[in-house]
């Protein structure tokens, strides 16, 4: 089946009429750095189109111990900033009372909370009671990960303590909605796809040679993009890797942070002989920088182990780059095999270097930036904005 018959055209799917709603927003936001924070500031700026919205966030974070990186702030030049008002600490019950009598002040009809981790289970989980005693709003939990990689009994304990009270809950796939009714079976749930990052590359396309050069790149290029753990399963493109090079030359450039496992990454690209086919980049990347590196990509590859979606694909797609991944989690539902990309079975060196291959055979065959085109419609901020204004009419 084609992708133009995939994706119902924008005036059928969006007919229905906007109602105005009052919605308080609870989640990051500049000054933190990251995707979630990224995702809610553009969350905010969709729903304001046409509501009335009081973002609540957060004033501090994680604690340093519970933070591997080097900084939760973002450095960037170019900040996506939104009004907004820090009032949560995680830590400190008296600053969810400041945000609850806020909420009831604003008095909205909903009440959109988005969910990442288990640390913020007290915090939000006590807020969300309050707003249940108060009775004049409903309670819409937004997850991103219904629970951790690596779940403990703490991390359970603390998600059921937060998910007692919401009336409803929207996740990006279908994985996850999975281990939700796990966890709770009789939860309101509804799924609407991960939107697509648009912002990074607006204005700022340019020929992928030319991106190339400043990174003082040449040939083929392919890229891992993205803080690095565990699940990430950058060992397995490491271990595909000298098999490419024996059909192909082509540069790996590894883009993001890395969190755990560096000396193991550092003694295998030593061991393949691969230091003058690789490129480390082990920084967060700001705002600014990130079309370049994409620009530049001819593509992106995605060697998870396990995930429920992934923010990076959508700013692939933002700037019309197939993905190379694995089907693990949601990850089958954002990737259209042959189509957008290729998937591979995880952990699986042979297969991820067969696909990568493919994918140099096939580019010239396949109009994978047609094709993105086209599927980018099912990860639209308004199909998103429109699954929150239903919410308003289930009973």
């Amino acid at each position: 089946m084609g992708l133009s018959a995939r994706v119902p055209k924008r005036e059928d799917r969006y007919s229905v009429s906007r109602i105005g709603m009052k919605i308080a927003l609870i989640g990051l936001t500049y000054p933190f750095r990251g995707g979630i924070s990224h995702y809610t500031t553009l969350l905010y700026r969709e729903l304001q189109k046409d509501h009335q919205v009081e973002f609540i966030s957060l004033k501090k974070q994680y604690p340093k111990f519970l933070f591997p990186g080097k900084t939760q702030l973002d450095e960037s030049e170019e900040r996506m900033t939104v009004e907004n008002h820090p009032l949560i600490h995680p830590l400190l019950p008296w600053s969810w009372y400041s945000a609850f009598l806020r909420i009831k002040s604003f008095a909205p009809d909903l009440t959109l909370f988005q969910w990442w981790h288990p640390f913020f289970g007290p915090s939000f989980g006590t807020l969300a009671l309050g707003l249940k005693i108060w009775g004049r709003t409903r309670i819409v939990f937004l997850c991103h990960n219904v629970r951790p990689h690596k779940a403990t009994m703490l991390d359970t304990a603390l998600i059921w303590y937060a998910f007692r009270t919401p009336d409803y809950f929207i996740v990006h796939a279908e994985s996850d909605r999975k281990i939700l009714m796990k966890l709770k079976p009789r939860a309101k749930t509804f799924k609407t796809p991960h939107p697509t990052y648009e912002i990074f590359g607006a204005g700022k396309q340019i020929d992928p040679l030319q991106a190339k050069r400043e990174l003082g790149i040449e040939g083929n290029l392919i890229l891992f993009f993205g803080y690095v753990k565990r699940y990430k399963g950058l060992e397995y493109l490491l271990q595909a890797f000298p098999k490419v090079l024996r059909e192909i030359p082509c540069t790996l450039l590894i883009v993001g942070e890395i969190y755990e496992d560096k000396p193991q990454f550092q003694q295998m690209i030593e061991q393949f002989h691969l230091a003058d086919r690789i490129k480390l980049i082990d920084q967060y990347i700001p705002n600014e920088q990130v079309a370049l590196y994409f620009n530049a990509a001819d593509v992106v590859v995605l060697p998870y182990t396990s995930a429920t979606q992934s923010g990076i694909i959508q700013i692939a797609y933002g700037m019309n780059k197939p993905v190379i991944s694995t089907r693990v989690g949601g990850i089958p539902e954002a990737v259209v095999d042959g189509q957008t990309g290729f998937l591979v079975e995880p952990e699986n060196p042979d297969a991820l270097a067969d696909a990568i291959l493919k994918f140099y055979q096939k580019r010239d065959e396949i109009d994978f930036s047609r094709n993105i085109e086209q599927f980018r419609e099912t990860f639209s901020w308004e199909r998103l904005v429109k699954r929150i204004e239903k919410l308003q009419e289930e009973s």
